[in-house]
């Protein structure tokens, strides 16, 4: 690990190996909403509620995706697609008026994202809006046009293009309005937005352990402190937002004793990762969750060998120093 560590600059040790669990889900016979939760199948005339509906509510962490039945759009996502059925399918069965299905979409990892509604979550914008007549993805336009609104994050941009009447995040501004067709009508429909929020970098340096082969990463350097742990300095391995800025996300670090093995994810799960060994240590930096301008990829891997994680911003084949790669972690700054 020595040799690894001297020679790939760039190189990260992070999180735990990636697992894909089923998503979490609760049965009711009752459709009061739970919090967090919303509502993906519906038995009609079901046995298990004496002959009334029976709800299946689906937890809304770590879903990127969700089709739902119920009209109800979760902080932090958007309506995207709106569908209708006959019969019986995952919503229920249908008497005369045709089942709606409404997919939902997590904005958490996404720049941009199409709408069935103007309404968005804090920091994103309308960026073009498009008028349909039939049958759509927002669904079956019967007399009046329907509408898709396209939205875009604000995350890591300063300035940029949006329709007039999008509601702007803190420290936007319009700098100036035009007439431009893609937002549904010609006249006065465009705004220019300027980020007035000044975007200050700080960089992340790595130690390594030549004794436990660990890695640690911080936005503090403290050389001394550090020392007494078993830990020099090696460099600046990238440069991050020195706040927790709209679309980035705390960059959490956990240790395991057992492995001397430490863990960061932009997710945090104490009671998966205590269930791994890994205690809870810091907030070590903010990444964004996306991809934005002047940003590169922060790639994971995992060592099965010595049971080490490796976070670099190359990109390595699978095998590359014993290293099988798994994910995309975030985004961060290769320069100041």
């Amino acid at each position: 690990m020595q040799a690894l560590s001297k020679t790939a600059a760039l190189l990260f040790t992070l999180v735990s190996p990636f697992c894909v669990q089923a998503a979490s889900t609760v049965k009711s016979c009752s459709a009061v909403n739970k919090p967090g939760y919303v509502i993906t199948k519906v038995i009609s005339s079901s046995s298990a509620c004496s002959g009334n509906s029976q709800y299946t509510f689906t937890l809304l962490a770590g879903e990127s995706r969700l089709d739902t039945c119920v009209l109800a759009t979760p902080a932090g996502w958007v309506n995207n697609k709106q569908s209708s059925y006959n019969g019986t399918g995952n919503c229920g069965t249908s008497s005369g008026t045709p089942k709606q299905i409404w997919q939902i979409t997590n904005t958490r990892d996404q720049i941009k994202l199409n709408s069935c509604t103007r309404t968005l979550p804090t920091g994103w914008v309308v960026t073009r809006v498009t008028n349909y007549s039939g049958n759509g993805d927002c669904g079956q336009a019967s007399g009046a046009p329907r509408q898709i609104f396209e939205a875009q994050s604000t995350a890591g941009q300063k300035q940029m293009n949006a329709c007039v009447g999008s509601v702007l995040p803190a420290g936007w501004q319009v700098g100036s309005t035009s007439s431009n067709s893609i937002c549904g009508s010609s006249s006065g429909s465009l705004w220019k937005i300027l980020n007035t929020n000044s975007l200050t970098k700080t960089a992340l340096h790595r130690y390594y352990s030549q004794k436990t082969g660990d890695n640690l990463y911080t936005v503090k350097r403290d050389d001394t402190s550090l020392a007494k742990y078993g830990y020099s300095y090696d460099a600046i391995i990238a440069y991050v937002p020195s706040t927790n800025l709209f679309g980035t996300s705390a960059f959490h670090r956990y240790f395991k004793a057992a492995t001397s093995d430490s863990l960061y994810t932009t997710t945090r799960d104490d009671a998966a990762n205590t269930a791994s060994g890994y205690a809870y240590s810091s907030i070590a930096a903010y990444l964004y969750t996306a991809k934005v301008t002047g940003s590169v990829p922060l790639h994971r891997y995992w060592n099965p060998t010595n049971k080490h994680h490796l976070y670099t911003t190359q990109y390595f084949t699978n095998g590359a120093y014993g290293f099988q790669y798994e994910k995309i972690e975030g985004y961060l700054y290769s320069k100041p």
